[in-house]
């Protein structure tokens, strides 16, 4: 008799096929094997082998399933495996690298790059700073470089950042203001004050080597803040000050492009330029001037080094100038100007920190490194010269009296 086999109908074989679809999806992937002969029997079994983070503890048997036991402290197993131990953690990553996730029963310790810097196979290289006229297009991240374009037409980038993307250019007539010079992909365009020709910017890109660097006039700023100058409103102090007015256009320019702190400064800047020839004013506005000079002079010293420039900007106390900043200074500067600039540098970054305090501060940490008798000498002459100037008491006296008198300010003395 012939055995008559049954053909499942089509409805059948769509329920048998739902039917594995749905054991599968559902069921755990049984673990991977190994073969291991039993030394009792000699025979080939294929055992178990131990998930991550466990090792072998006992091969299996034919009665018995593979047992396994956790990693022990400082050691792990990233993946499915049959042997009787676990790897041990990293214990320390390398130079320049920090702990990105500690060491667990199933990852290894994993170790970054420190901020600033790469990874270029096993060494972190720190990140490449674009150049002036290029911009970071892509932040360096611990896998990769600094990623630099070309700054393109209307934007510029005057610093040697490994941060700082490309910006645009200062629109001179949506200030008021006349272009001086038009910007390039290196240098911002620079304004001219229409009324009075004179150059208006509140603050200068580090890269620049600054010709109108003017420490003494700060100080003297920083000793008229303890007088609550900047309570009084800017048109108060155009109204107050003797001599030659400064117009009122600019004091608006002053207002739009500059922060209150800049304002005073500024106007103060302008009023000076604007009375620089008035006889009876000399001993104001020339005190400045001859303060300035002598700072100067003192502070133009040759042959001083990248390094000795850093070790002085690390002597100074508060937020101190990026080394790009400071390098961009070497670059742009004849070195007889690096120390004044790197002082304007720092107290950029330190507008609320008095001048003459830093330097003392930076003497004493300077002459316990040893630094070199010249260099010495030019910051305590500088100190010395900002800190005995005369000028400051004049300065005092006229905004002292500003303040006192709720009226008016009596400018008779000056003026007359």
């Amino acid at each position: 008799m012939s055995a008559h086999i049954m053909r499942p109908q089509p409805a059948m074989q769509l329920y048998v096929l739902f039917t594995i679809s749905f054991s599968w999806a559902f069921h755990e992937v049984p673990p991977p094997k190994y073969q291991h002969h039993d030394p009792l029997t000699s025979e080939l079994l294929l055992c178990d082998q131990c998930p991550p983070g466990t090792a072998i503890l006992t091969h299996c048997t034919a009665d018995t399933p593979t047992a396994c036991s956790p990693c022990p402290d400082r050691s792990f197993s990233e993946h499915w495996h049959w042997g009787d131990s676990c790897q041990y953690c990293t214990t320390v990553c390398k130079e320049r690298q920090l702990v990105r996730q500690e060491c667990n029963s199933t990852h290894d310790q994993l170790c970054e790059c420190v901020p600033g810097y790469h990874l270029v196979v096993e060494f972190c290289i720190k990140h490449t700073p674009c150049q002036p006229g290029y911009g970071v297009s892509a932040l360096g991240t611990p896998e990769v470089d600094t990623v630099c374009e070309a700054c393109s037409q209307g934007l510029f980038s005057s610093r040697v950042s490994a941060s700082e993307p490309c910006v645009s250019h200062r629109n001179c007539s949506e200030l008021g203001l006349k272009t001086l010079r038009p910007g390039t992909t290196t240098q911002d365009t620079l304004c001219e004050n229409e009324a009075k020709g004179s150059v208006l910017e509140c603050s200068h890109p580090h890269t620049q080597c600054h010709t109108d660097v003017s420490l003494c006039e700060e100080a003297i700023f920083q000793s008229l803040a303890s007088l609550r100058l900047s309570s009084i409103p800017l048109e108060r102090l155009l109204e107050s000050l003797p001599g030659k007015r400064v117009d009122r256009k600019s004091l608006e320019r002053l207002k739009k492009v500059c922060s209150p702190h800049q304002q005073i400064l500024l106007l103060l800047r302008l009023w000076r330029e604007q009375n620089k020839d008035q006889v009876k004013l000399y001993g104001v506005i020339q005190g400045v001037n001859n303060c300035e000079r002598k700072v100067s002079r003192c502070a133009g010293l040759k042959n001083l080094t990248m390094g000795d420039l850093l070790t002085v900007m690390d002597s100074l106390p508060g937020v101190r100038a990026d080394e790009e900043d400071v390098r961009a200074v070497v670059s742009s500067c004849r070195s007889q100007q690096y120390l004044l600039q790197l002082l304007h540098l720092w107290k950029n970054q330190n507008k609320d920190l008095d001048i003459n305090k830093g330097l003392a501060h930076s003497l004493s940490r300077l002459r316990q490194q040893g630094a070199p008798r010249p260099l010495l000498r030019s910051i305590k002459k500088i100190n010395r010269i900002i800190s005995t100037s005369s000028v400051h008491k004049m300065y005092e006296k006229m905004f002292l009296n500003m303040i006192e008198d709720g009226t008016c300010f009596k400018t008779e003395p000056y003026n007359q």
